[in-house]
């Protein structure tokens, strides 16, 4: 093929490619590719740690529509939450850069940051008119008089998200009510552990928006106190948030006729009557604080669930009837011990999944070398595990088996791993981008074969691993693709950046 046409064939073809490592690298074969790459990329991602200056990155991509800016990485926001206060890194510079620069943005996504008032009042005013989708999530600094302007100026949103923010001062939720009066195309509104609103004006938004509204993810309200919204929001497919009131009336209750995605507390059985017309249609389902055999019993009657987190579903027996029953489950969250006999029903039966998190009081190579076997499309495995196991072989043949892995989590005993099984995941982790070790029946020599593989290997977490700040470091060294590598060790806690030459990467 001429070069000419092959450019031209480039010139169709970028536009399709999405994912970041590859536009990265064909960015890099001619000037005339990098140039495609920075007119043609739309979504970006920032780590703000990296201090990358924004200036650079509106100058090299223009016509971006989607942006995200990110704190800390994900664990180290995860720790600051439950113990003390969220990292002060303020996003000024860039709500500066955006106001000013990037007129083609339709999405925002803030995590981790300090943002106030005034930052929401700018963006507001400046892109608010603009914005489609806005989500603000794990950050402080901001009060409601923020929120004001957003409801006032961005009129046009289809998503919301303020999950898991820390908010200065009172919390009245008017600013809601607002934006309920103003804002009518709106789809998706999470709100999850943030505004102390009123049932009153959740129906408002309910009313407003129910030609819209599908997505809906709110604080903890008596499930029979939400009748009046669940009227009006017609179209509501995902709802997150309520709780059962074991002495409610729910007489006539009925949820909206599109369910398909529920996210439920403390759930009795006279819940039942009320929930079960909706069961087959349930396509995702989070239980908490239910009754176990409560959870068995419904799971049983949702044979079309793609998402399940459950903190129990009767031990083994409840993942014999997942197994049985969710042939179609692609994530699963379970905060109950289990067996490995559990695992293996589970695995057997689910060949789909995609993502696995499970606790286990009891494990078996045979169990692991299980989930190798069958599930093929595994990209996320997390496993908790209580009682001392050797599960190096388990290990070996669960990469081998999961070639798409890219996300392993492993909390483990102390004779859980050994070098041997660390040296298996550098060996087999061929995908692995991230990594999660607590584990301390391995040694320095066990770090180094790690680090002899891994060759995608993004950020690494070791947790009271009795490793040495010079086999981290030489690990660091070999790792050409590490951003970082957090590690705690006796209440010492470092996060070491590794790329200060990183910039951004694209959106997946």
């Amino acid at each position: 093929m001429m070069k000419g046409s092959m450019e031209t064939v480039l010139d169709c073809v970028i536009p399709f490619i999405h994912n970041g490592d590859d536009l990265n690298s064909i960015s890099l074969v001619s000037r005339r590719f990098y140039q495609l790459d920075c007119i043609t990329r739309k979504h970006l991602s920032v780590h703000l740690h990296y201090a990358l200056n924004p200036s650079t990155l509106s100058k090299r991509f223009p016509f971006i529509d989607s942006l995200t800016l990110k704190g800390p990485p994900d664990f180290l926001t995860i720790t600051l939450q439950g113990g003390a206060h969220f990292p002060q890194i303020s996003v000024t510079p860039w709500i500066n850069e955006i106001c000013a620069k990037f007129e083609c943005l339709k999405a925002l996504h803030i995590r981790g940051l300090v943002v106030s008032d005034e930052h929401l009042a700018l963006l507001a005013k400046t892109r608010g008119k603009d914005l489609r989708s806005l989500k603000i999530c794990e950050c402080e600094g901001f009060s409601e008089d923020g929120l004001v302007h957003i409801s006032e100026y961005c009129n046009d949103l289809r998503t919301l998200c303020l999950e898991y923010n820390d908010v200065d001062g009172e919390e009245t939720g008017e600013w809601l009510r607002e934006l309920a009066l103003r804002n009518t195309p709106i789809e998706s509104l999470h709100l999850f552990l943030f505004v102390n609103y009123d049932v009153e004006i959740l129906t408002l938004v309910a009313q407003k928006c129910s030609n819209s509204l599908v997505s809906l993810k709110v604080n903890q309200k008596p499930l029979n106190h939400l009748r009046d919204a669940f009227s009006h929001a017609v179209k509501l497919q995902d709802f997150h948030g309520a709780v059962f009131d074991k002495d409610g009336d729910y007489t006539g209750f009925k949820f909206p006729p599109s369910i398909r995605s529920l996210g439920i507390r403390h759930m009795p059985v006279t819940s039942f009557s009320s929930l079960l017309p909706y069961a087959n249609q349930l396509r995702e389902l989070n239980l908490t604080g239910s009754e176990k055999y409560i959870q068995c019993f419904l799971i049983e009657r949702c044979p079309n669930l793609e998402v399940l987190n459950t903190d129990d579903v009767c031990g083994d027996m409840g993942l014999r009837v997942i197994g049985r029953v969710c042939k179609k489950l692609r994530k699963l969250t379970h905060y109950g011990d289990v067996t490995h006999m559990g695992l293996i029903a589970l695995v057997e039966g689910c060949i789909n999944l995609e993502y696995l998190s499970v606790r286990l009081s009891n494990i078996s190579n045979e169990a692991i070398e299980c989930v190798g076997t069958h599930l093929k499309n595994l990209r996320d495995f997390r496993m908790k595990i209580f009682t001392k196991a050797g599960i190096d072989n388990g290990i070996r043949a669960m990469l081998k088996g999961c070639i798409k892995l890219k996300r392993l989590t492993l909390i483990l005993g102390d004779e859980g791993l050994t070098d041997v099984g660390l040296g298996y995941i550098g060996k087999y982790g061929h995908n692995l981008t991230y990594l999660f070790l607590n584990c301390k029946g391995v040694s320095d020599a066990g770090l180094l074969e790690l680090s002899k593989g891994c060759p995608k290997l993004r950020k690494l977490i070791l947790c009271d691993c009795p490793f040495s700040e010079q086999a981290v470091a030489t690990f660091v060294f070999n790792i050409h693709s590490l951003r970082y590598v957090w590690v705690e060790n006796g209440g010492c806690t470092v996060l070491a950046l590794t790329r200060p030459t990183f910039t951004a990467e694209v959106l997946n």
